[in-house]
């Protein structure tokens, strides 16, 4: 009887790990506005009849990204460790990540991604078909340069950007470097209707405001802190008239012509958890609560980027 020398063994052990294993990456979408959070999505499914465990060496998965004509992107991080964990015979497992921090995917064009997954000792692994993806511009309605509260010369950007998908019209709140060179965070805001432009303004503490309509009657108020967090999003319904973004004489803004209508995506920060939803600046102990003057939406033509 002739003995399987070693290699070939090792060689057969990774073949029939490779087909018992299913690896594949897939988007939930597959454009993203430069900047935004690029989310894809591996599948794993385990067909080997035993447990199979994943993730116990540092590159036990390894992205690769390049561009439709073959060029490699070039990599700006390495992926964060994702803890060791087992994935029973016949089990499926589904993981996120995000692209954006991990590669230079700054210019717009299309790009393919591709992963590879570690699944046994030594270097047996299985690969993912690549899948493609595409980076683009948007057009910026909006923008005002603010400086940054407590910290004395610094001065940053806000821009409200708008990108197509799908034959949708998305608009995002994007920060910047006063030059627009460096991008802190991009803050995706929902779609929009094409023919009620959004209304912006800045509150006294140099917050951004934001009011769209993304329905028949149905508005959305975003207010976005100078980091970039969303502190607050409201749902709104008008029936009649036009709801606008109002600025009272102690610089606080608020939604007028519009009522609140509470939603399962609201954010409501705890000082304001207990309002009632008015659509009013009125404050108790407040010497000023009239609506002075109300921010009107962008007009003429968009600028391009």
């Amino acid at each position: 009887m002739h003995r399987i020398p070693s290699w070939l063994s090792l060689f057969l052990l990774t073949l029939a790990l490779r087909a018992q294993v299913d690896v594949k990456l897939e988007f939930e979408q597959d454009k993203f506005l430069a900047g935004e959070t690029s989310e894809v999505i591996l599948r794993i499914a385990n067909f080997t009849g035993a447990p199979l465990r994943l993730g116990e060496r540092a590159d036990w998965l390894r992205f690769s990204v390049e561009n439709v004509s073959g060029a490699v992107v070039q990599r700006k991080a390495e992926l964060d460790e994702t803890g060791a964990f087992t994935l029973k015979t016949g089990a499926r497992a589904t993981l996120r990540f995000d692209l954006t921090p991990l590669f230079q995917l700054e210019q717009v064009g299309r790009y393919q991604v591709s992963a590879t997954v570690v699944t046994g000792p030594g270097e047996t692994h299985v690969a993912t078909a690549p899948i493609e993806f595409e980076i683009m511009h948007g057009v910026v309605l909006w923008e005002r340069e603010f400086g940054v509260s407590g910290v004395a010369g610094q001065r940053r950007r806000y821009a409200i950007v708008q990108a197509n998908y799908l034959r949708r019209a998305r608009i995002f709140a994007v920060i910047t470097n006063p030059e627009a060179t460096v991008t802190y965070r991009v803050i995706p805001l929902g779609t929009v209707v094409s023919f009620n432009p959004p209304s912006m303004a800045m509150d006294a503490h140099n917050r951004l405001h934001v009011l769209h309509q993304y329905g028949a009657d149905d508005f959305l108020h975003h207010r976005i802190d100078q980091d970039g967090t969303v502190a607050l999003r409201h749902n709104y319904i008008a029936r009649t008239g036009r709801p606008m973004l109002g600025v009272d004489g102690t610089g606080d803004v608020a939604v007028v012509r519009a009522t609140r209508r509470a939603g399962n995506g609201d954010i409501t920060p705890p000082e304001e958890a207990s309002a009632t939803g008015t659509n009013t600046v009125s404050k108790p102990g407040s010497k000023t609560n009239s609506l002075m003057a109300p921010i009107l939406p962008p007009t003429g033509a968009p600028k391009a980027r």
